[in-house]
């Protein structure tokens, strides 16, 4: 089962109504493959999944941070778990600034990935770290090494998902350019 874009506004609706909240469809905090986030009255974010199964990876995360009482690992902060309904594949999380570790819905519980001791894999994973992360990358794996302490192995982290504050124009993909409407200008006083 798979939901739609639709759906997730009317799970997020629903989700908004039974908690007495407001949430700002209009200005959503970013959209992936696992579902989109948007702004809340309170002060959160709201998550609403496409899938169940990356719904469940994603609280049970949040549930395991919850229980051990983590909001960081190494030097990035995770979100609080605020809120969550099955019902609606909706998780409310606290915000945070960089350092920052996000998205739960790609991770593996209390084993590790099939494909976790294939080397060639492996290296391909590290290099690509290396290449998103530079310096920062040990700072990415000692907290991906405290997250599978607890059971977590996550196995997505990228630049949107992991950020440090320092990345360069870290958001120049989401500004609109600058337009010249020059050419458009009204012209009629050159007559």
């Amino acid at each position: 089962m798979k939901l739609d874009k639709e759906q997730l506004r009317r799970n997020g609706a629903a989700y908004a109504d039974s908690r007495g909240i407001v949430v700002d469809f209009q200005a959503p905090f970013g959209e992936g493959q696992d579902g989109t986030v948007w702004p809340t009255s309170r002060g959160s974010a709201l998550k609403l999944f496409y899938r169940p199964v990356n719904y469940e990876d994603e609280r049970n995360c949040y549930l395991i941070l919850r229980a051990a009482a983590v909001e960081k690992v190494g030097c990035l902060n995770v979100p609080r778990l605020v809120d969550y309904d099955d019902s609606f594949l909706a998780i409310e999380m606290g915000m945070i600034k960089p350092p920052r570790l996000l998205d739960f819905g790609k991770v593996y519980l209390h084993r590790p990935p099939p494909y976790w001791d294939d080397q060639r894999i492996m290296a391909r994973f590290h290099g690509d770290g290396y290449r998103d992360f530079g310096e920062h990358w040990p700072e990415v794996l000692a907290a991906l090494g405290e997250l599978q302490q607890l059971g977590i192995y996550y196995t997505d982290p990228k630049i949107g998902n992991i950020l440090f504050g320092d990345e360069k124009d870290d958001d120049d993909w989401a500004r609109e350019p600058e337009l010249d409407y020059g050419e458009y200008e009204d012209r009629t006083d050159e007559k």
